[in-house]
């Protein structure tokens, strides 16, 4: 994705200045890694990209976009296509667009159907044009993490390690809904920036 940091600055951060350990290949996959995990623990994304949905008809005006999980798309930002059982909507330029994803027509209800998942709306969500920077730092600092990770030599679950200085004890992060990784600062910056529909805004 690269939406949120670029392969130059992670390879800035100290420790991943050698290209044979951590080719362009690996700090993408990080990148990818570190945004995909940014966007899931706040609940949105931080930069305008395109989703497509398909819902079920509810016979009212409004309807809330929701991925096929159930969770809300939120901050969208613009329609491009829509359609219903299969017709296409010609119309959607006076539809109200809601930080919370919820869509209001103007024009007419949102019919139902017996099947079910009826409605397929595309278009553009997203916080900002631009990622903030503290989202920026999150992204960069958990794609060195992964990379590093990728060549570490210390087991994953190691509690302890020894050296030319003797034994050296290691912690384990815990698991915890509000702790995403092992990193508390960026576990920090990311709660603050979790995302409620009801807390959304533009």
């Amino acid at each position: 994705m690269a939406d949120y940091t670029s392969i130059g600055e992670v390879l800035a951060v100290d420790g991943l200045s050698d290209e044979a350990t951590f080719p362009d290949a690996t700090i993408t996959e990080a990148i990818d890694w570190a945004e995909e995990l940014i966007d899931r623990y706040t609940g949105t994304s931080w930069v305008y990209k395109a989703f497509s949905v398909t819902l079920s008809g509810n016979g009212r005006r409004a309807i809330r976009l929701t991925d096929d999980e159930g969770h809300p798309v939120l901050y969208p930002r613009s329609i491009t296509t829509a359609t219903e059982s299969g017709v296409s909507i010609a119309d959607f330029s006076g539809w109200a667009l809601f930080p919370d994803g919820l869509v209001v027509r103007d024009d007419a209800s949102w019919g139902s159907s017996s099947v079910g998942r009826n409605i397929v709306v595309a278009g553009t969500a997203g916080f900002s044009v631009s990622a903030p920077e503290d989202i920026g730092w999150c992204a960069r600092t958990l794609a060195r993490q992964y990379a590093i990770d990728l060549v570490s030599r210390i087991p994953d679950r190691a509690l302890q390690i020894q050296n030319d200085f003797g034994t050296v004890q290691l912690t384990q992060a815990s698991s915890h809904p509000d702790r995403p990784t092992s990193l508390p600062d960026v576990n920090a910056r990311l709660s603050r920036r979790r995302q409620r529909p009801d807390s959304a805004a533009f």
